[in-house]
Protein backbone atom coordinates (compact mmCIF):
# COMPACT_ATOMS: atom_id res chain seq x y z
CA UNK A 1 0.00 0.00 0.00
CA UNK A 2 1.38 3.39 -0.96
CA UNK A 3 1.59 5.77 2.01
CA UNK A 4 2.43 9.46 1.79
CA UNK A 5 2.60 11.73 4.84
CA UNK A 6 2.14 15.43 4.20
CA UNK A 7 5.13 17.18 5.88
CA UNK A 8 4.43 18.92 9.18
CA UNK A 9 0.89 17.64 9.61
CA UNK A 10 -1.06 14.68 10.91
CA UNK A 11 -2.49 14.12 7.45
CA UNK A 12 -1.89 10.84 5.61
CA UNK A 13 -2.85 9.98 2.03
CA UNK A 14 -3.31 6.32 1.13
CA UNK A 15 -4.30 4.33 -1.90
CA UNK A 16 -6.84 1.85 -0.57
CA UNK A 17 -8.64 -1.32 -1.51
CA UNK A 18 -12.19 -0.55 -2.73
CA UNK A 19 -15.50 -2.18 -3.59
CA UNK A 20 -15.93 -4.33 -0.47
CA UNK A 21 -19.74 -4.43 -0.09
CA UNK A 22 -20.31 -1.01 -1.69
CA UNK A 23 -23.69 0.73 -1.74
CA UNK A 24 -23.79 0.92 -5.54
CA UNK A 25 -22.17 -0.72 -8.53
CA UNK A 26 -18.92 0.58 -10.00
CA UNK A 27 -20.86 1.62 -13.11
CA UNK A 28 -23.31 3.60 -10.99
CA UNK A 29 -20.46 5.25 -9.09
CA UNK A 30 -18.78 6.29 -12.33
CA UNK A 31 -22.06 7.66 -13.68
CA UNK A 32 -22.58 9.76 -10.56
CA UNK A 33 -18.98 10.99 -10.56
CA UNK A 34 -19.21 12.00 -14.21
CA UNK A 35 -22.52 13.73 -13.57
CA UNK A 36 -21.21 15.71 -10.60
CA UNK A 37 -18.23 16.84 -12.63
CA UNK A 38 -20.49 17.86 -15.48
CA UNK A 39 -22.62 19.93 -13.10
CA UNK A 40 -19.48 21.55 -11.70
CA UNK A 41 -18.42 22.47 -15.23
CA UNK A 42 -21.83 24.01 -15.96
CA UNK A 43 -21.74 26.06 -12.76
CA UNK A 44 -18.09 27.13 -12.77
CA UNK A 45 -17.17 25.06 -9.70
CA UNK A 46 -13.67 23.61 -9.31
CA UNK A 47 -14.22 21.25 -6.39
CA UNK A 48 -16.97 19.74 -4.28
CA UNK A 49 -16.56 19.22 -0.52
CA UNK A 50 -19.32 16.92 0.74
CA UNK A 51 -19.91 16.46 4.48
CA UNK A 52 -23.59 15.43 4.79
CA UNK A 53 -24.11 11.68 5.14
CA UNK A 54 -26.52 11.25 2.23
CA UNK A 55 -24.34 13.32 -0.12
CA UNK A 56 -21.17 11.39 0.76
CA UNK A 57 -23.03 8.10 0.36
CA UNK A 58 -24.42 9.12 -3.02
CA UNK A 59 -21.10 10.38 -4.38
CA UNK A 60 -18.82 7.59 -3.13
CA UNK A 61 -20.96 4.46 -2.72
CA UNK A 62 -19.93 4.29 0.96
CA UNK A 63 -21.98 4.17 4.13
CA UNK A 64 -21.52 3.02 7.71
CA UNK A 65 -23.53 3.20 10.91
CA UNK A 66 -20.68 5.14 12.57
CA UNK A 67 -22.08 8.32 11.01
CA UNK A 68 -24.08 8.55 14.24
CA UNK A 69 -20.84 9.41 16.10
CA UNK A 70 -20.64 13.15 15.52
CA UNK A 71 -16.90 13.47 16.22
CA UNK A 72 -15.79 11.25 13.33
CA UNK A 73 -16.34 13.85 10.55
CA UNK A 74 -16.53 11.81 7.35
CA UNK A 75 -16.12 13.86 4.16
CA UNK A 76 -15.52 13.52 0.44
CA UNK A 77 -13.74 15.87 -1.92
CA UNK A 78 -14.39 15.67 -5.66
CA UNK A 79 -12.35 17.82 -8.05
CA UNK A 80 -13.94 18.87 -11.31
CA UNK A 81 -10.79 17.92 -13.26
CA UNK A 82 -10.97 14.18 -14.16
CA UNK A 83 -7.16 14.08 -13.90
CA UNK A 84 -7.44 14.70 -10.15
CA UNK A 85 -8.70 11.87 -7.90
CA UNK A 86 -11.79 12.02 -5.68
CA UNK A 87 -10.94 11.34 -2.04
CA UNK A 88 -12.56 10.30 1.21
CA UNK A 89 -11.41 12.33 4.24
CA UNK A 90 -11.81 10.36 7.49
CA UNK A 91 -10.29 9.78 10.91
CA UNK A 92 -7.40 7.32 10.93
CA UNK A 93 -9.48 4.72 12.77
CA UNK A 94 -12.03 4.79 9.97
CA UNK A 95 -9.70 3.32 7.38
CA UNK A 96 -11.06 -0.27 7.38
CA UNK A 97 -14.68 0.76 6.80
CA UNK A 98 -13.85 2.95 3.81
CA UNK A 99 -12.98 -0.12 1.75
CA UNK A 100 -16.73 -0.24 1.12
CA UNK A 101 -16.41 2.80 -1.12
CA UNK A 102 -15.33 2.96 -4.75
CA UNK A 103 -12.99 5.89 -3.95
CA UNK A 104 -9.37 4.77 -4.08
CA UNK A 105 -7.77 7.79 -2.40
CA UNK A 106 -8.06 8.13 1.37
CA UNK A 107 -7.00 11.22 3.32
CA UNK A 108 -6.85 10.56 7.07
CA UNK A 109 -6.42 12.75 10.13
CA UNK A 110 -5.41 11.80 13.66
CA UNK A 111 -7.55 12.11 16.77
CA UNK A 112 -6.16 14.32 19.56
CA UNK A 113 -5.37 12.89 22.99
CA UNK A 114 -8.61 11.63 24.42
CA UNK A 115 -9.66 10.02 21.11
CA UNK A 116 -13.17 11.16 20.12
CA UNK A 117 -13.69 12.77 23.55
CA UNK A 118 -10.82 15.22 23.03
CA UNK A 119 -10.91 18.66 21.43
CA UNK A 120 -11.33 17.80 17.77
CA UNK A 121 -11.03 20.23 14.90
CA UNK A 122 -7.52 21.30 13.96
CA UNK A 123 -6.36 18.01 12.47
CA UNK A 124 -9.59 17.65 10.47
CA UNK A 125 -9.22 21.14 9.04
CA UNK A 126 -5.53 20.52 8.36
CA UNK A 127 -6.41 17.41 6.36
CA UNK A 128 -8.91 19.27 4.19
CA UNK A 129 -6.69 22.33 3.73
CA UNK A 130 -3.61 20.29 2.87
CA UNK A 131 -5.46 18.08 0.41
CA UNK A 132 -7.04 21.05 -1.38
CA UNK A 133 -3.60 22.66 -1.52
CA UNK A 134 -1.99 19.46 -2.86
CA UNK A 135 -4.55 19.50 -5.67
CA UNK A 136 -3.72 23.13 -6.46
CA UNK A 137 -7.25 24.27 -5.66
CA UNK A 138 -6.52 26.62 -2.75
CA UNK A 139 -7.49 29.61 -4.92
CA UNK A 140 -10.41 27.88 -6.60
CA UNK A 141 -14.21 27.95 -6.36
CA UNK A 142 -15.42 25.17 -4.05
CA UNK A 143 -19.04 24.21 -3.32
CA UNK A 144 -20.27 22.60 -0.10
CA UNK A 145 -23.49 22.24 1.92
CA UNK A 146 -24.15 25.89 2.79
CA UNK A 147 -27.85 26.09 1.83
CA UNK A 148 -30.99 25.60 3.88
CA UNK A 149 -31.72 22.15 2.42
CA UNK A 150 -28.48 20.63 3.72
CA UNK A 151 -26.92 20.00 7.12
CA UNK A 152 -23.16 20.42 7.05
CA UNK A 153 -21.30 17.59 8.74
CA UNK A 154 -18.79 19.76 10.56
CA UNK A 155 -19.00 22.30 13.37
CA UNK A 156 -19.35 26.03 12.79
CA UNK A 157 -15.98 26.50 14.47
CA UNK A 158 -14.34 24.06 12.06
CA UNK A 159 -15.87 25.60 8.97
CA UNK A 160 -14.89 29.11 10.06
CA UNK A 161 -11.32 27.86 10.61
CA UNK A 162 -11.37 26.14 7.22
CA UNK A 163 -12.36 29.34 5.43
CA UNK A 164 -9.75 31.38 7.31
CA UNK A 165 -7.12 28.79 6.37
CA UNK A 166 -8.03 29.12 2.68
CA UNK A 167 -8.37 32.91 2.33
CA UNK A 168 -8.20 32.86 -1.47
CA UNK A 169 -10.84 30.15 -1.89
CA UNK A 170 -14.35 31.13 -2.96
CA UNK A 171 -17.15 29.11 -1.29
CA UNK A 172 -20.74 28.56 -2.40
CA UNK A 173 -23.64 26.17 -1.84
CA UNK A 174 -23.54 22.83 -3.64
CA UNK A 175 -27.30 22.58 -4.30
CA UNK A 176 -26.98 23.39 -8.01
CA UNK A 177 -24.45 20.58 -8.32
CA UNK A 178 -26.06 17.89 -6.19
CA UNK A 179 -29.84 18.11 -6.61
CA UNK A 180 -30.02 17.81 -10.44
CA UNK A 181 -28.15 14.50 -10.12
CA UNK A 182 -29.79 13.11 -7.00
CA UNK A 183 -33.32 13.91 -8.22
CA UNK A 184 -33.02 11.50 -11.17
CA UNK A 185 -33.07 7.99 -9.74
CA UNK A 186 -31.33 4.96 -11.20
CA UNK A 187 -33.16 1.66 -11.61
CA UNK A 188 -31.56 0.39 -8.40
CA UNK A 189 -32.65 3.49 -6.50
CA UNK A 190 -36.19 3.09 -7.80
CA UNK A 191 -36.17 -0.57 -6.75
CA UNK A 192 -35.19 0.42 -3.22
CA UNK A 193 -37.83 3.15 -3.06
CA UNK A 194 -40.50 0.76 -4.30
CA UNK A 195 -39.50 -1.84 -1.71
CA UNK A 196 -39.36 0.75 1.05
CA UNK A 197 -42.92 1.83 0.20
CA UNK A 198 -44.17 -1.76 0.11
CA UNK A 199 -42.67 -2.58 3.49
CA UNK A 200 -44.03 0.62 5.01
CA UNK A 201 -47.53 -0.21 3.80
CA UNK A 202 -47.32 -3.63 5.47
CA UNK A 203 -46.32 -1.94 8.71
CA UNK A 204 -49.14 0.60 8.57
CA UNK A 205 -51.66 -2.14 7.89
CA UNK A 206 -50.44 -4.20 10.86
CA UNK A 207 -50.75 -1.19 13.14
CA UNK A 208 -54.20 -0.23 11.93
CA UNK A 209 -55.40 -3.81 12.32
CA UNK A 210 -54.36 -3.68 15.98
CA UNK A 211 -56.23 -0.47 16.84
CA UNK A 212 -58.70 -0.59 19.70
CA UNK A 213 -60.10 1.82 22.24
CA UNK A 214 -57.47 2.44 24.91
CA UNK A 215 -54.32 1.40 23.05
CA UNK A 216 -51.55 3.99 22.94
CA UNK A 217 -49.86 5.76 20.07
CA UNK A 218 -46.53 4.21 20.98
CA UNK A 219 -47.92 0.65 21.11
CA UNK A 220 -49.28 1.01 17.58
CA UNK A 221 -46.10 2.72 16.34
CA UNK A 222 -43.93 -0.03 17.86
CA UNK A 223 -45.99 -2.72 16.14
CA UNK A 224 -45.70 -0.87 12.84
CA UNK A 225 -41.93 -0.56 13.28
CA UNK A 226 -41.51 -4.23 14.21
CA UNK A 227 -43.51 -5.28 11.14
CA UNK A 228 -41.40 -3.07 8.88
CA UNK A 229 -38.18 -4.49 10.29
CA UNK A 230 -39.39 -8.09 10.04
CA UNK A 231 -40.23 -7.51 6.37
CA UNK A 232 -36.80 -6.18 5.50
CA UNK A 233 -36.88 -2.51 6.49
CA UNK A 234 -33.45 -1.10 7.32
CA UNK A 235 -34.18 1.77 9.69
CA UNK A 236 -37.14 3.64 11.13
CA UNK A 237 -36.06 7.27 10.95
CA UNK A 238 -39.40 9.01 10.46
CA UNK A 239 -42.54 7.44 11.91
CA UNK A 240 -45.25 9.91 12.88
CA UNK A 241 -48.47 8.76 14.52
CA UNK A 242 -50.97 11.00 16.26
CA UNK A 243 -54.58 10.65 17.30
CA UNK A 244 -57.31 13.24 17.68
CA UNK A 245 -58.98 15.15 18.94
CA UNK A 246 -56.20 16.14 21.38
CA UNK A 247 -53.30 15.81 18.93
CA UNK A 248 -55.01 16.00 15.55
CA UNK A 249 -52.96 19.03 14.52
CA UNK A 250 -49.61 18.10 16.05
CA UNK A 251 -47.82 17.81 12.74
CA UNK A 252 -44.68 15.64 12.61
CA UNK A 253 -45.18 14.49 16.18
CA UNK A 254 -43.58 11.61 18.08
CA UNK A 255 -45.89 8.72 19.13
CA UNK A 256 -46.42 9.01 22.90
CA UNK A 257 -46.69 6.17 25.41
CA UNK A 258 -49.12 8.21 27.53
CA UNK A 259 -51.46 9.09 24.63
CA UNK A 260 -54.37 6.63 24.61
CA UNK A 261 -56.41 6.38 21.44
CA UNK A 262 -60.15 6.54 22.02
CA UNK A 263 -63.27 5.75 20.02
CA UNK A 264 -64.07 8.71 17.79
CA UNK A 265 -60.40 9.50 17.17
CA UNK A 266 -58.94 10.09 13.74
CA UNK A 267 -55.45 8.58 13.62
CA UNK A 268 -52.86 9.92 11.21
CA UNK A 269 -49.74 8.02 10.10
CA UNK A 270 -46.96 9.82 8.22
CA UNK A 271 -43.46 8.73 7.20
CA UNK A 272 -42.19 5.17 6.95
CA UNK A 273 -39.08 3.03 6.99
CA UNK A 274 -35.95 3.14 4.91
CA UNK A 275 -34.80 0.30 2.71
CA UNK A 276 -31.03 0.22 2.12
CA UNK A 277 -30.92 3.95 2.77
CA UNK A 278 -33.96 5.06 0.76
CA UNK A 279 -36.87 6.70 2.54
CA UNK A 280 -40.60 6.21 2.38
CA UNK A 281 -42.87 9.16 3.11
CA UNK A 282 -46.57 8.35 2.85
CA UNK A 283 -49.66 9.32 4.83
CA UNK A 284 -52.75 7.33 5.78
CA UNK A 285 -55.71 7.86 8.13
CA UNK A 286 -57.62 5.51 10.40
CA UNK A 287 -60.56 5.90 12.76
CA UNK A 288 -61.76 4.00 15.81
CA UNK A 289 -65.43 3.95 15.00
CA UNK A 290 -66.88 5.60 11.94
CA UNK A 291 -65.74 9.15 11.23
CA UNK A 292 -68.36 11.88 11.37
CA UNK A 293 -70.08 13.02 8.18
CA UNK A 294 -67.97 16.18 8.09
CA UNK A 295 -64.75 14.28 8.72
CA UNK A 296 -65.57 11.96 5.84
CA UNK A 297 -66.57 14.87 3.62
CA UNK A 298 -63.39 16.87 4.19
CA UNK A 299 -61.16 13.80 3.93
CA UNK A 300 -62.76 12.95 0.57
CA UNK A 301 -62.13 16.50 -0.62
CA UNK A 302 -58.46 16.27 0.36
CA UNK A 303 -58.27 12.92 -1.42
CA UNK A 304 -59.81 14.36 -4.59
CA UNK A 305 -57.25 17.16 -4.43
CA UNK A 306 -54.43 14.65 -4.22
CA UNK A 307 -55.83 12.49 -7.03
CA UNK A 308 -56.02 15.52 -9.32
CA UNK A 309 -52.41 16.36 -8.53
CA UNK A 310 -51.21 12.81 -9.24
CA UNK A 311 -53.14 12.67 -12.52
CA UNK A 312 -51.15 15.73 -13.63
CA UNK A 313 -47.75 14.12 -12.97
CA UNK A 314 -45.80 13.24 -16.09
CA UNK A 315 -42.55 14.04 -17.92
CA UNK A 316 -42.31 17.65 -19.09
CA UNK A 317 -44.97 18.90 -16.67
CA UNK A 318 -43.98 21.89 -14.50
CA UNK A 319 -43.97 21.13 -10.78
CA UNK A 320 -46.20 24.17 -10.31
CA UNK A 321 -48.89 22.55 -12.51
CA UNK A 322 -49.12 19.66 -10.04
CA UNK A 323 -49.75 22.18 -7.26
CA UNK A 324 -52.35 24.06 -9.30
CA UNK A 325 -54.28 20.90 -10.15
CA UNK A 326 -54.67 20.11 -6.46
CA UNK A 327 -55.79 23.62 -5.56
CA UNK A 328 -58.31 23.87 -8.37
CA UNK A 329 -60.26 21.00 -6.80
CA UNK A 330 -60.51 23.03 -3.59
CA UNK A 331 -61.56 26.16 -5.49
CA UNK A 332 -64.24 24.21 -7.37
CA UNK A 333 -65.59 22.97 -4.04
CA UNK A 334 -66.05 26.56 -2.87
CA UNK A 335 -62.88 26.98 -0.84
CA UNK A 336 -61.04 29.64 -2.84
CA UNK A 337 -60.50 31.65 0.33
CA UNK A 338 -58.67 28.70 1.91
CA UNK A 339 -56.35 28.43 -1.10
CA UNK A 340 -55.65 32.17 -1.05
CA UNK A 341 -55.07 32.21 2.71
CA UNK A 342 -52.51 29.42 2.41
CA UNK A 343 -50.74 31.20 -0.45
CA UNK A 344 -50.63 34.51 1.41
CA UNK A 345 -49.12 32.73 4.42
CA UNK A 346 -46.45 31.10 2.24
CA UNK A 347 -48.02 27.65 2.56
CA UNK A 348 -48.08 26.87 -1.15
CA UNK A 349 -46.15 23.58 -1.19
CA UNK A 350 -47.81 20.17 -1.49
CA UNK A 351 -44.87 17.79 -1.66
CA UNK A 352 -41.24 17.08 -2.39
CA UNK A 353 -38.79 14.67 -3.96
CA UNK A 354 -37.61 11.69 -1.92
CA UNK A 355 -34.58 9.39 -1.88
CA UNK A 356 -31.59 9.13 0.45
CA UNK A 357 -33.18 12.04 2.33
CA UNK A 358 -36.85 12.16 3.20
CA UNK A 359 -37.19 15.69 1.78
CA UNK A 360 -35.21 16.28 -1.39
CA UNK A 361 -35.32 19.06 -3.92
CA UNK A 362 -37.07 20.32 -5.91
CA UNK A 363 -40.34 20.62 -4.02
CA UNK A 364 -43.87 20.75 -5.40
CA UNK A 365 -45.15 24.31 -4.97
CA UNK A 366 -46.76 27.23 -6.74
CA UNK A 367 -43.33 28.80 -7.31
CA UNK A 368 -41.29 25.77 -8.43
CA UNK A 369 -40.14 26.39 -11.97
CA UNK A 370 -38.48 23.03 -12.59
CA UNK A 371 -39.96 20.44 -14.96
CA UNK A 372 -40.78 16.87 -13.96
CA UNK A 373 -38.41 14.34 -15.52
CA UNK A 374 -38.53 10.56 -15.94
CA UNK A 375 -37.17 8.60 -12.97
CA UNK A 376 -37.87 11.31 -10.43
CA UNK A 377 -39.80 10.09 -7.37
CA UNK A 378 -42.00 12.67 -5.69
CA UNK A 379 -44.24 12.66 -2.63
CA UNK A 380 -47.61 14.28 -3.37
CA UNK A 381 -49.40 15.51 -0.23
CA UNK A 382 -51.93 18.34 -0.63
CA UNK A 383 -53.89 19.12 2.53
CA UNK A 384 -57.15 20.64 3.63
CA UNK A 385 -58.18 22.15 6.96
CA UNK A 386 -61.53 21.35 8.57
CA UNK A 387 -64.25 23.27 6.69
CA UNK A 388 -61.62 25.40 5.00
CA UNK A 389 -60.70 27.08 8.27
CA UNK A 390 -57.51 29.08 8.59
CA UNK A 391 -55.06 29.42 10.30
CA UNK A 392 -54.32 25.89 11.46
CA UNK A 393 -54.26 26.97 15.10
CA UNK A 394 -58.00 27.65 14.90
CA UNK A 395 -59.28 24.51 13.14
CA UNK A 396 -60.38 21.06 14.34
CA UNK A 397 -58.43 18.85 12.01
CA UNK A 398 -56.16 18.61 9.02
CA UNK A 399 -56.87 16.11 6.24
CA UNK A 400 -54.74 14.67 3.47
CA UNK A 401 -53.00 11.71 1.90
CA UNK A 402 -49.43 11.31 0.80
CA UNK A 403 -48.13 8.92 -1.83
CA UNK A 404 -44.82 8.28 -3.54
CA UNK A 405 -45.12 8.75 -7.30
CA UNK A 406 -42.57 7.72 -9.92
CA UNK A 407 -42.41 9.86 -13.06
CA UNK A 408 -42.27 7.47 -16.02
CA UNK A 409 -41.67 8.07 -19.72
CA UNK A 410 -45.42 7.83 -20.33
CA UNK A 411 -46.88 9.34 -17.15
CA UNK A 412 -46.55 8.09 -13.59
CA UNK A 413 -46.66 5.09 -11.28
CA UNK A 414 -47.83 5.24 -7.67
CA UNK A 415 -45.31 3.29 -5.58
CA UNK A 416 -47.73 3.09 -2.63
CA UNK A 417 -50.97 2.14 -4.40
CA UNK A 418 -54.36 1.00 -3.05
CA UNK A 419 -53.49 -2.55 -4.04
CA UNK A 420 -50.96 -2.60 -1.19
CA UNK A 421 -52.83 -0.40 1.31
CA UNK A 422 -56.14 1.34 0.68
CA UNK A 423 -56.29 5.11 0.76
CA UNK A 424 -59.76 4.92 2.33
CA UNK A 425 -59.96 5.81 6.01
CA UNK A 426 -59.24 2.55 7.84
CA UNK A 427 -62.12 1.93 10.26
CA UNK A 428 -61.25 -0.10 13.34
Amino acid sequence: MEKITTPGTATTVRQVRTGVMPDCTKEEFNRRLTGLRRQMELNGIDGLLLTQESNVRYATGWYEVCWSIQAYFWMAFIPRDPALPPALIVCSGGYPQTQGSWVETLVTWEFPKGFYTGKIGSTVVDAVVNWIGDLGLDQAHIATEMGAHFRMGMSVEMFDTLRRSLPDTHWSDCGEIVWPLRSIKSEEEIRRLRESARITCLGIKAGFEALYDGTTEREIANLMSATMHSNGGSEIRSLILNAGPERALWADSTPRREMKIRTGSLIQFDGGCTYDGYFTDIKRFASIGRPTLNQGKFYDLARASQEAAIETVGPGVPYSDVYEASQQVLRNAGYTSFVESCQQAGMSAIGHNVGLDIHEMPGISSTTGEILQPNQVICVEPYFFHDGGFPISEVKNKYGLEDMVLVTNEGNEILSPDSILSRDIWIA
